[in-house]
């Protein structure tokens, strides 16, 4: 572990700023083939004619990164940092590579789980490597720096990717998310080859691991179910969330079910935010591709103007010097803006430009609560836990976003009446319940100042 800086002048002084560039160009270039996915893939699975594989297609990333982050965080507690950001970059970078080449939808997915995959074990060492080398009092600035490069893409990716789908083909968004990870990667191994390497001899893959592919599997069993028939759909789906609860209880901190207070109530706020935007958002492109003939490049447009609020929420979250005892909660609130915003638009009662501006207070809400909520749950660990409890919050996220959208994928395809309704529905109810639970009084985000 590097030694740390009692008091260091700036993120991006001569000590800190290769590590700062190697995250910034990581999280970059992730964030654009992130955002852009919304976009591509209504062509993507039309070019595949595989339109019920939509909902897989997305959130197999995201299955795939349970695996990935519960590894990635029992692996750099023991061993140190490099081995498994070297091992997660190098399936993150294999993964897209297939997408890039891939004949078939089921190789285009298989290429989205190795990308979960690696991608999931990064995500959780990236949060180690910030913990270890970067002091404690610029922890809050580094993860709101860090959301508004995730975020900054989130402007140009979902248009540029509109642009060339249209006119020159969807695998040119994943060759290019492929050149500049690529880089990125190579700068931050660089930056932290003076780390730690190991601490101790334990197994990397041991019974969290294990329960990390039964939740994956039933995740992915969830999404296969939500495509069956009635009957089928009701008692794959049953079966599928008790094997994901089942895993759950083993793979997230102590006392989340119960929603205690500090560590498990954050972490079940972030599955919850995690959730209610990611399903907001991937359906968005869909609705108004196919059912209101917009274009790639004109549905991407109104995505990316929405993270002009994400951006604009992580700078102010960084300008703030204290925690604010109602900032979590009222960020909350915003959130849920963004998919009753969408519910009013797909039913007529709102113009597209002011779902835009729901999705902008949406994502400003994200930028406000994110690095919030991430800097409380490392303040309030040990460093013997800043993997465990990291892996537990990407945990959280992935898993419920997963549920969400496989969920509203099952709806949707039912092919009934109001589907996109009934969906959205659902999501706003999910953004209903953030607000309720971020808004307890015992609450440790409440008086967080981090």
């Amino acid at each position: 572990m590097t030694d740390r800086v009692d008091r260091p002048s700036s993120l991006l002084s001569g000590e800190h700023r290769p590590l700062i560039i190697g995250l910034l160009g990581t999280m970059t270039f992730i964030a654009f083939e992130s955002f852009a996915i919304t976009t591509a893939l209504p062509v993507i699975v039309d070019d595949f004619d595989a339109d019920r594989w939509y909902s897989l297609a997305y959130a197999s990333t995201l299955t795939a990164a349970l695996v990935g982050m519960t590894i990635g965080g029992n692996w750099a507690d023991r061993r140190g940092v490099k081995v498994p950001m070297a091992v997660g970059g190098t399936a993150f970078l294999v993964g897209i590579a297939l997408c890039v080449v891939a004949p078939t939808i089921e190789l285009f997915v298989a290429g989205r789980l190795l990308q979960g995959f690696g991608g999931g074990i990064n995500s959780v060492v990236l949060y180690v490597v910030i913990a270890q080398c970067i002091p404690a009092e610029l922890h809050s600035r580094t993860f709101g720096l860090l959301t508004a490069a995730w975020l900054l893409p989130g402007i140009s990716g979902p248009l540029l990717a509109g642009v060339l789908v249209e006119f020159v083909g969807w695998r040119t968004v994943f060759a290019l998310a492929l050149v500049g990870s690529g880089v990125s990667l190579t700068i931050l191994l660089v930056a932290v080859r003076g780390s730690v390497q190991l601490r101790n001899g334990t197994a990397i893959f041991g019974g969290r691991g294990r329960w990390a592919i039964v939740a994956a599997a039933g995740v992915l069993a969830l999404h296969l179910a939500g495509q069956q028939t009635v009957p089928t759909l009701v008692l794959g789906s049953l079966c599928a969330v008790s094997l994901i609860g089942l895993s759950a209880t083993r793979l997230l901190p102590q006392g989340t079910f119960r929603i205690r207070p500090g560590i498990p109530h954050a972490t079940v706020l972030r599955g919850l935010l995690g959730a209610t935007v990611a399903a907001t958002d991937i359906y968005l492109p869909l609705y108004l591709q196919r059912q209101l003939g917009y274009s790639p490049s004109s549905s991407g447009l109104i995505v990316a103007l929405g993270a002009i609020g994400w951006i604009a929420g992580a700078w102010l979250q960084g300008r703030s010097s204290g925690g604010g005892s109602a900032l979590v909660p009222r960020a909350v609130v915003l959130v849920f803006v963004g998919p009753v915003g969408a519910w009013l638009f797909i039913a007529g009662a709102i113009p597209v430009p002011a779902l835009v501006v729901a999705c902008i207070v949406m994502g400003t809400g994200m930028g406000l609560a994110y690095p919030r909520i991430t800097a409380t749950v490392l303040a309030e660990s040990t460093e013997a836990e800043y993997g465990a409890n990291s892996s537990g919050l990407q945990i959280s996220e992935s898993m419920n976003q997963s549920i969400l959208i496989a969920v509203s994928g099952a709806v949707l395809s039912l092919a009934i009446a109001h589907e996109f309704l009934i969906a959205y529905t659902l999501i706003a109810g999910v953004g209903g319940a953030a607000v309720l639970l971020a808004r307890r009084p015992d609450s440790n985000l409440r008086r967080s100042h981090c």
